[in-house]
């Protein structure tokens, strides 16, 4: 839920439902505003506002409905009744026209998806034009009405939808995303261990430099290990990378040290050039595996789709064919049930089958990997020097057909692939084919296939889920390129690779209801060329939660067993576990049980104790206690998230030694404003900007805050999507207010993208200012600033609360046209402390121009 954002009117909202209260019921008359909207023309009883001496405060401005003045509001913008965006919104007024009039600029129109096809000029030019230029509703296009709500500060823009681009749902237009700033970045995580006789520091470090639509990423890390007077130390190059999206292809290039996707090909590290589609850039609607729904309605018809007796979309289409191509994927299917209903009532269902394995793409999409350079691994040796080429492709022939193939060539190893994916009634299939010949040396050279299919259900009348079922079959001949490179970069451990010859893995999760709780088993076998034992491994699990006493407890009940494929032994392990929430409060410490006993009879115990506190649950702690084969073990742990790094400590005490550890995590982001201190990053940032704002939260981030220089940093932003960025004004000093408290944005993968709130500095102030006899100001009258700023509005008793106000000046305060009806406020601000806890509170008279001249 949004919280409700600063609004610098509210004493005018309060007065006009004091007067709405006054109104004559007998009076109304309906008038209409530009844009087509009715507002209801209201007279007032004058003697609910009758002075002593006989006169009356004039509110002929509120003689019509959700009066505004001319001037920036920041409003609530719902599109056909879907909220858009909260920002900043100008209302001018027009020659001929008593009524104010939103006018709309670039940003705000890039947000409601319109067809400028179908629309005025005046649109294109705002769009094209500088960033103050704005448009008002009826100049765009007739269809293109408005309301406003001024109590819930709500701007409705209704829009035919021949005005709207057919576009699936979540499109954000191209011309919205974003490059960001320049920006350098560097995010590390410092950790160091001490036991006894042993310690060991490591410190991970991803940095950045963004120019224009490059970006730049290093990521490394570096270990110090010392014990038994030996000191060690290890770098490791990580990845290194420059990289721009080319948007006409849908792409990522990215030259350097990068990984492959592994779409098709299995992933590696490689040294050169990538060439990749990226579906970030496709809307929501469009990523992942989701089939067409396609079918004919009668007449103007109700189109429901459901899945699992969940609702998932629903639309009203013309009569004739009609076809719906932006579901969201969800997971790995269970069929789709279809409903239409017609104009006069009548219904009629159909069934689209919906299974998904990951090689399935939407009816024509299409994928793509081109890459040159040379194989990356660290394992693999220093001489391990091989050039490669590599391609792949990925289409979306139909609903129930998706085909994809590769090659990979390079001077010791090529291999290609083709297979295709199906939807079936029966679940998703993938089959798929790889030839490979490898040059293991000079003398040693080998060919080989290998086959692999792929199959997942969900079914719904069961709850079962069939999440992953592989297995996979190669030929003795058959080297996979990582293997091939290896025993190539050491020919004489080639023929001690353990190559895969069979493989079977299997996810197998079943939903007893919800009073009975879940049952998962999962399972893998790997059998080799070169050893007579096979790799096993087995878990199975039950999971329930109850009600005890009153409150929820969980427990979970699991068994495992391996086989070691170099010894042959079996290894069995049972697992109980039991989690009890200490009482019912939001920081209520969790009790975590837990018992394991081994194949070999062999037992131990644990028991756990964890909890948050403070805002954000900013800090975590953790205590414990061990005991296995008669010994004891004991342990704490403690985490810190302060708004610009993160803390952590932990000690272990046994009966033979003693650990303790601390960690540090954090980000630093240098731009043009500075230098700003984070938690955490991710690829693609927002740098929020709002000076004086220092403590506001940001909502969509816990524990980001503006820091005192008036900037926050915002990890993790969905690339080439609208990302709604909320300030919450709770915390920041009560001298400054914001003109908007949302806002959205479009960055490019990468980017740094910087979100400027607007902030209005000016202290705050609550009046008493009665006139020279003691009688206080007319309830209803407006006060306004030396400059004619409206700053606030008489409430009851005569007192005034008014905002943006200098430490000394003057105010006018007017409840008429005649010169006895106005009056001025000669005030000055107690001076001020910092950070505010309440607002000043200023006694003063309010003079009259006869009252002063006398």
């Amino acid at each position: 839920m949004r919280a409700r954002p600063q609004r610098p009117a509210a004493p005018r909202r309060l007065v006009a439902h004091w007067l709405l209260a006054a109104a004559m019921p007998a009076a109304a008359m309906a008038g209409e505003e530009p844009g087509g909207i009715k507002v209801a023309e209201v007279q007032f009883n004058p003697d609910f506002f009758r002075r002593p001496n006989g006169s009356s405060v004039d509110v002929r401005r509120f003689a019509r409905g959700n009066t505004i003045t001319p001037g920036d509001y920041p409003v609530d913008v719902y599109l056909n009744g879907r909220w858009e965006a909260r920002q900043s919104v100008r209302f001018r007024t027009r020659d001929g026209e008593r009524q104010p009039t939103p006018c709309m600029d670039r940003t705000l129109l890039g947000t409601l998806n319109l067809d400028e096809r179908a629309l005025s000029p005046a649109y294109a030019a705002v769009m094209a034009g500088e960033n103050g230029a704005c448009v008002q509703p009826a100049d765009i296009a007739d269809d293109f009405t408005w309301s406003f709500d001024f109590n819930e500060l709500r701007l409705d823009l209704k829009v035919a939808q021949t005005l709207l681009r057919r576009s699936p749902r979540g499109t954000v237009d191209p011309s919205l995303w974003e490059e960001g700033v320049p920006s350098a970045t560097v995010a590390y995580n410092l950790n160091t261990f001490h036991a006894t006789g042993q310690d060991s520091t490591y410190l991970g470090v991803d940095s950045g430099i963004n120019i224009g639509r490059w970006h730049l990423r290093q990521r490394s890390s570096m270990t110090w290990q010392g014990g038994a007077g030996t000191r060690s130390y290890d770098y490791q190059n990580i990845a290194a990378y420059v990289q721009r999206d080319i948007e006409p292809l849908r792409s990522q290039l990215t030259l350097g040290d990068a990984f492959t996707d592994g779409a098709v090909f299995d992933s590696f590290s490689v040294r050169g050039v990538n060439l990749a589609t990226d579906d970030r850039m496709l809307p929501d609607s469009s990523r992942g595996y989701a089939p067409v729904v396609r079918g004919v309605a009668r007449s103007n018809a109700r189109v429901t789709v459901t899945q699992n007796g969940n609702k998932l979309y629903e639309t009203t289409v013309a009569p004739g064919p009609f076809e719906i191509d932006d579901l969201y994927a969800t997971g790995y299917g269970g069929n789709l049930i279809v409903t239409v209903t017609e104009a006069d009532g009548s219904q009629s269902s159909f069934t689209v089958p919906y299974s998904s394995v990951v090689q399935l793409l939407r009816p024509g999409t299409t994928r793509y990997s081109a890459t040159v350079g040379e194989y990356r691994n660290g394992s693999s040796g220093s001489n391990s020097r091989e050039k490669l080429v590599q391609a792949t492709v990925q289409h979306g022939f139909s609903n129930f057909v998706t085909g994809y193939g590769g090659l990979v060539m390079s001077e010791g190893y090529q291999a290609g692939i083709a297979g295709a994916a199906f939807n079936l009634p029966i679940g998703a299939l993938a089959l798929d084919g790889t030839y490979a010949r490898a040059s293991i040396s000079d003398t040693e050279r080998t060919s080989g296939q290998s086959l692999r299919v792929s199959y997942s259900k969900y079914v719904p009348s069961t709850s079962t889920s069939v999440a992953v079922a592989a297995y996979r079959y190669a030929t003795r001949g058959f080297w996979t390129m990582r293997d091939a490179f290896q025993a190539r970069s050491d020919p004489g451990r080639g023929a001690f690779l353990d190559r895969a010859r069979s493989q079977v893995q299997l996810t197998l999760n079943q939903n007893l209801g919800e009073r009975w709780g879940n049952v998962y088993l999962t399972g893998s076998s790997v059998t080799y060329w070169n050893r007579d034992t096979s790799a096993l491994t087995f878990q199975a699990g039950y999971s329930n939660a109850m009600n005890l006493l009153g409150l929820s407890v969980s427990y979970n009940l699991s068994v495992s067993r391996q086989r070691d494929a170099f010894t042959g032994s079996y290894s069995t392990q049972a697992f109980l576990n039991l989690i009890v929430p200490l009482g019912g409060g939001r920081h209520a410490p969790m009790l975590t049980m837990g018992a394991t006993r081994d194949g070999s009879g062999q037992t131990s115990q644990q028991l756990r104790l964890s909890g948050t506190a403070l805002e954000d649950n900013a800090f975590t702690y953790g205590l414990n206690a061990d005991r296995n084969r008669g010994s004891t073990t004991t342990g704490a742990n403690v985490q810190y998230r302060s708004p610009f790094t993160t803390l952590s400590a932990s000690v272990t005490r046994a009966d033979s030694y003693t650990q303790y550890s601390g960690g540090l995590q954090g980000a630093l982001v240098a731009h043009a404003g500075g230098v700003t201190l984070a938690n955490f990053l991710g690829d693609t940032i927002g740098i929020v900007e709002a000076k004086g704002a220092a403590g506001a939260a940001v909502l969509n981030s816990p524990g980001v805050r503006i820091d005192p220089f008036g900037y926050a940093i915002v990890p993790y932003l969905q690339p080439y999507n609208m990302n709604a960025i909320e300030l919450d004004p709770r915390g920041m000093p009560l001298d400054v207010s914001l003109d908007a408290t949302s806002m959205k944005v479009a960055p490019r993968a990468n980017a740094a993208v910087k979100i400027a709130f607007a902030t209005l500095k000016g202290r705050s102030a609550i009046l008493s200012a009665p006139l020279p006899d003691g009688t206080p100001l007319p309830f209803g009258a407006a006060v306004a600033d030396g400059k004619g700023g409206e700053v606030g509005m008489v409430g009851q008793r005569g007192i005034i609360f008014a905002r943006g106000l200098e430490d000394v000046g003057r105010l006018e305060v007017t409840w008429g046209k005649g010169a006895a009806e106005r009056c001025e406020i000669a005030y000055r601000l107690p001076e001020s402390s910092g950070k505010a806890a309440s607002y000043a509170r200023v006694k003063a008279v309010c003079r009259t121009s006869t009252e002063e001249k006398s």
